[in-house]
């Protein structure tokens, strides 16, 4: 009798234990929907990296994992704590973003900054050490959900100005209708711009090749969402997208070593690049829809500007580029503070507000932008976070793409080589995309510390 009253408490405690843990599962499960939902929507009234920044509602669903097993580590006294040099690799460039700001040019503007930095910093840093590889699959079939919402939004975005549906239910802006610029409309779904767009599908495009390339088939609804994706990015009209995606291609080509899936990628974009030929050369048939005038000419000022690398819109990042390289040369050590590059380009001052700030063109080259404003210390101190995402990289070249970041590598080296000509480094995606990349690394390694405790 005494035993059994002694074992009642046990007995009691493990269903509630199994709740809680339940409870917190299906916490950070929503977290990771509402990642996958907020990532291309830019463009809501206040979008996820703005105040009172939506994206942050998040971060409770996603830390409570942490306090949980924190809690549980310690009760069971195991000693199970999260990665040291994890935490310190994501640190280190917060406390760079702090020094710089100490020392910025406009502390106001450098301290809203650090304060996203934080922000994203955590999410990464959450993701990389908390999610769990069967979670993997699931947030990737939230991102194609939202994927086939974000596709079937920009095909609808490009019919409907070309025949003249009103914008206020295309939510194009104005600078992307086909009464401007181009006689033909830049799709841009849900994002801010379309650079952000073609940011975000990188994700799902690296996700459905590397499925296809795992399981060496792809279901139609897959297929046919590939070739809709690709023919979405074409339409942004983003160049850096549409080469970040033809070199992800060559390089999952030659690290796979498989011209079956160089085929299946080319065909493809073949099939996408016919389609948006189609839709390009409907919109130059069609009257315009605001000035009542031809629109031909569609297809040559896509191919213009597509293959045109010396334009306006580029002139202007490389008239900044040389500006933001003497702004290193003159703050080489701290830079001048998070977000200030854009302020000491075009005669900002000390007291601008961060609004103001945000209505200056910014940089658009990511390398130049950091190295500017945080120094040399900033990028000493981001070197183990670099280390960890070229340590994830590096196993994914060596397992052929059969690895659990193979997706988020794909989308990284997209993202890496747009950041020459934009800006992403506070963006939702960019660490999504980093702290997963590093998750799945984890997951491998600690595969293997298991391999080796049973032999």
């Amino acid at each position: 009798m005494m035993t059994a009253v002694r074992e009642l408490p046990v007995m009691v405690q493990v269903p509630d234990r199994r709740r809680i843990t339940a409870i917190s599962n299906g916490m950070f499960v929503a977290g990771l929907a509402i990642v996958a939902v907020l990532m291309p929507l830019g463009r809501l009234p206040n979008p996820p990296e703005s105040p009172p920044y939506v994206s942050m509602v998040l971060l409770p669903l996603l830390l409570q994992r942490m306090v949980l097993m924190a809690w549980d580590s310690y009760r069971q006294q195991d000693r199970s704590w999260p990665s040291a040099r994890m935490a310190v690799a994501f640190a280190l460039p917060l406390v760079a973003a702090i020094a710089a700001t100490v020392t910025a040019f406009n502390v106001s503007v450098a301290w809203a900054a650090s304060i996203l930095l934080f922000s994203a910093l955590l999410r990464g840093w959450v993701l990389a050490q908390y999610v769990r590889e069967r979670e993997f699959r699931v947030f990737e079939n939230f991102v194609l959900w939202m994927t086939v919402v974000v596709t079937v939004f920009g095909f609808f975005q490009f019919f409907g100005d070309t025949f003249g549906v009103p914008q206020t239910w295309t939510l194009l802006e104005d600078r992307y209708t086909s009464a401007a610029a181009f006689p033909f409309p830049r799709v841009q779904a849900f994002a801010l711009e379309p650079l952000y767009l073609a940011h975000y599908l990188f994700l799902p495009i690296g996700i459905l090749l590397v499925r296809r390339w795992r399981t060496r088939k792809a279901s139609i609804l897959e297929q046919v969402l590939l070739i809709g994706v690709i023919a979405v990015l074409l339409l942004t009209l983003s160049r850096g997208g549409i080469l970040g995606l033809l070199l992800c291609g060559l390089v999952m080509t030659a690290v796979t070593r498989s011209w079956r899936e160089l085929l299946y990628f080319a065909r493809s974009v073949a099939i996408a690049f016919a389609i948006v030929v189609g839709m390009l050369s409907l919109a130059g048939a069609v009257p315009n829809a605001y000035a009542n005038t031809s629109n031909a000419g569609a297809l040559d000022a896509f191919a213009s500007h597509a293959a045109n690398l010396n334009e306006d819109s580029a002139r202007t990042r490389y008239d900044l580029w040389p500006g933001t390289t003497q702004i290193f040369l003159d703050h080489p050590m701290l830079g001048v503070g998070p977000n200030n590059s854009r302020l000491l380009l075009q005669d900002g001052t000390p007291t601008s507000t961060a609004d103001e700030a945000a209505g200056m063109q910014p940089v658009n080259n990511d390398y130049l932008a950091y190295l500017s404003e945080m120094g040399l210390i900033g990028v000493l101190l981001t070197l183990p976070l670099i280390w960890l995402v070229l340590r994830s990289l590096w196993g994914v070249v060596r397992a052929r793409f059969d690895h659990p970041s193979a997706p988020y590598a794909f989308a990284l080296l997209g993202m890496a080589f747009q950041a020459n000509s934009f800006h992403s480094l506070l963006l939702l995606g960019t660490w999504v995309v980093i702290g997963l990349l590093i998750a799945g690394a984890r997951f491998v390694g600690e595969g293997q510390d298991q391999s080796r405790k049973l032999i």
